[in-house]
């Protein structure tokens, strides 16, 4: 099967758990930049297990141009990812 990966919309992010909503990107670990992180959230067709990360890999960087993502356990159709406005930078330090 195909991975096939939808940004959600701000509505559709209300309806999140608060353990993902909660988990915010607070600085980017390439250059320290702490300011305008925005996070962002997908909804895939299939679940983000370790079996999948390639494929998701794959799909994100095609699609959306990002390379790492975070998910929540009871969630795990939903991913979420950040990239800095500064650098691009991708790898984030989050907090929960």
């Amino acid at each position: 099967m195909k991975t096939q990966i939808t940004e959600l919309t701000k509505k559709e992010t209300r309806k999140l758990s608060e353990g993902l909503v909660d988990f915010n990107p607070i600085k980017c670990y390439n250059c320290g930049n702490r300011k305008g992180i925005k996070q962002r959230f997908f909804l895939l067709n299939a679940s983000a297990s370790e079996e999948n990360h390639e494929k998701i890999k794959k799909a994100l960087i095609k699609k959306f141009g990002l390379t790492y993502y975070g998910f929540d356990n009871e969630k795990d159709k939903v991913i979420t990812t950040a990239k800095c406005p500064e650098c691009d930078g991708e790898k984030m330090e989050w907090e929960y």
